[in-house]
This record gives C-alpha cells, sequence and structure tokens, in this order.
C-alpha cells in the first residue's frame, strides 16, 4: 500500500474546516439551483456515468401552488442526514460482522459519497450484492447498475485507497509496547494497561469516524487523538512526553503545540457530535419527499414494494427448505 503522504486521499481528501463548509455550502445550493431550474423530475444517469436533465421549467416557481413547492433542505439538515446515515452504515457492518478496516473505509467513502459495497471490494472482504441486497431489504441490481458511475463520475473518481486511524493506533501501541523492555521517562505500563489502552482508543476511533475529523486531519493524529482520550481514562503513561518523543524520533516538522491543538480540536469535533432525533428525521423526509415529486416517489413506494416481496419471498423459502421440483 502506498504511504500516506503521498496519496490521493492526503492530495485530494484532507480538507481546512472552512474549505469543508464551503464544499458544504456549495453543494446545498447546487442542488436547490437544480431543483429550482428542472423541478422534481429526476436527473438520468447515463451508462458513462454523465447526467442527463430535463428541459427546464419555464416560470417553474410563479405557477406553483405554495402549498405544493419543493422545500429544498438546509446544509444543517444535510448533516443531520449525514450523520443517520452513517449511524445506519455502521449498524449494517456490525451486522455482517465486517472487521474496523471495512467499516472505517465504508465510512470514509460515504464520506466522498458512498460506501459498504466497495469497501469490501477495495479491502479483499468478499461479499456479493446479492448478500448485501438482502441483508438490508433493498434489490441487489440497484447496487450493481450504480457501482462503477459511483467510482468513476461522482465521488470516488477511482481514488479507492484510503487510510484509517486502526492501523495507526496499532503502531503507537507496539511502540508503546516496546517501551517495556526499555523503561523510558514517558511511560512504565503492563501488558494489561496496554491492552486497556488499546481497547478504549479503537473505541474512541469508532466515535471519530462519525464526524467529520476525519475529512480534517491525517489517520495518525485521528489515532494519537484516540489514544489521548483513552490515556485520559486510565493514564497508562505520560503523553505529552510520549508525543514529544514520537516528533523527535520521526523528525517532524510540526510543532508539539500544533500537534496538540489538533489533538484538541478532533475532540472537539466527537464532543459536539449530534445524533438526529426522531422528529428531525420526520421533518427533513417531508422535505424531501416534496423534492423528490410524485412520479419519483411513486417509483421508490413500487421498489419498496417489490423488495419487500423479494424478501418475503426469499424468507418463505428458507423456512420451507428447498423446492423438489
Amino acid at each position: 500500500m502506498a504511504d500516506f503522504q503521498s496519496s490521493s486521499h492526503k492530495a485530494k481528501w484532507i480538507f481546512t474546516p472552512q474549505q469543508l463548509a464551503e464544499k458544504y455550502k456549495a453543494t446545498n445550493n447546487r442542488a436547490k439551483q437544480m431543483l429550482e431550474k428542472y423541478g422534481t423530475t429526476r436527473m438520468r444517469v447515463d451508462v458513462d456515468g454523465s447526467l442527463s436533465y430535463p428541459e427546464p421549467q419555464v416560470n417553474m416557481t410563479e405557477n406553483a401552488d405554495k402549498h405544493s413547492r419543493s422545500k429544498p433542505i438546509s446544509v444543517e439538515e444535510e448533516q443531520f442526514m449525514r450523520v443517520y446515515y452513517e449511524y445506519k452504515l455502521r449498524e449494517v457492518c456490525s451486522a455482517f460482522y465486517f472487521p474496523h478496516k471495512i467499516q472505517a473505509t465504508a465510512l470514509l467513502y460515504f464520506k466522498r459519497l458512498t460506501c459498504i459495497y466497495a469497501a469490501c471490494k477495495i479491502e479483499e472482504n468478499h461479499v456479493s450484492a446479492e448478500e448485501l441486497g438482502k441483508g438490508i431489504s433493498q434489490d441487489h441490481q440497484m447496487i450493481l447498475n450504480y457501482e462503477m458511475i459511483v467510482y468513476q463520475a461522482w465521488s470516488l473518481e477511482f481514488d479507492l485507497i484510503v487510510y484509517a486511524p486502526y492501523r495507526s493506533v496499532e503502531g503507537f501501541v507496539a511502540d508503546i509496547e516496546a517501551s517495556l523492555t526499555n523503561p523510558c521517562e514517558f511511560c512504565h505500563p503492563t501488558d494489561e494497561n496496554i491492552e486497556k489502552l488499546k481497547e478504549i482508543a479503537v473505541a474512541e476511533v469508532d466515535k471519530i469516524m462519525l464526524t467529520d475529523a476525519p475529512v480534517l486531519f491525517p489517520p495518525g493524529q485521528l489515532a494519537l487523538a484516540a489514544l489521548q482520550s483513552a490515556n485520559e481514562m486510565h493514564r497508562v503513561l505520560d503523553f505529552e512526553r510520549y508525543l514529544n518523543s514520537v516528533l523527535s524520533r520521526q523528525n517532524s516538522a510540526h510543532m508539539i503545540s500544533e500537534i496538540s491543538e489538533s489533538l484538541h480540536a478532533v475532540e472537539k469535533w466527537v464532543r459536539k457530535y449530534s445524533f438526529p432525533t426522531d422528529k428531525d428525521m420526520k421533518h427533513i423526509n417531508r422535505k424531501l419527499k416534496s423534492c423528490w415529486g410524485h412520479n419519483s416517489h411513486d417509483d421508490n413506494k413500487k421498489r419498496e414494494k417489490k423488495s419487500k416481496h423479494k424478501s418475503h419471498k426469499s424468507s418463505n423459502e428458507m423456512q420451507n427448505g428447498p423446492g423438489l421440483t
């Protein structure tokens, strides 16, 4: 695997808070403009990944009844949706007993717009589209139809190698374990304490991955932030001295004050994490339905009904056993 410093992940998918906020706002404005220009009729995705739109609707705003007009969602409501579906994504990964690296890759992909099926492929953890579709009660053909389009044109742009903090946590823990044979000024831990530190740090990474921090900070800093939080609970080592030791051995250009500031910023993202209430999601869904239009909404209902029918049929077949004819 390529080094993070020379990766497309670092070059194209790590932003400053201001850049990220501007991207969220620009994307939201673009969606609103498309809605105003073309109405609720859905765009068409062509085979090559390009997008086709219907003819612009003349005087759509003036002619629309105020109760039937589309109600686009805000940037803040989009954030609620991301939080909601990232949590759902983690539930699906847990249901399939996927390892942390699959969940982390899926979350990083989702922050770029797509996720689980692609993550399983790139991390070489095979699961068929049929199996995944059945697990989430969706038609597997939908997954296959959009796979290459998403890779190529929409969000990933074939930048499939991503770096998650879990491996960095393991590296730092191994470094701390090495100090057991050569006791130093920053730690005198036991095997039991180190294992507890690692366990809690992994749980802290799980929390971090559900925030915007993974697109603002490199994985090494995310891992250090998780270890710092874990260490605050158990005081296994003098973390500031350990941080100084790491930076001096790596000849890092970063100052200890810079790294500490980044770690506290990551911790702040975790603290302000907020999961939307049922009331929030119902309000957002009502607004989304106004943007879909009747044809789109009817199509979605048909797909859901078809998917449920297939799922019910498969369940009956499993209960009744394989047919003899």
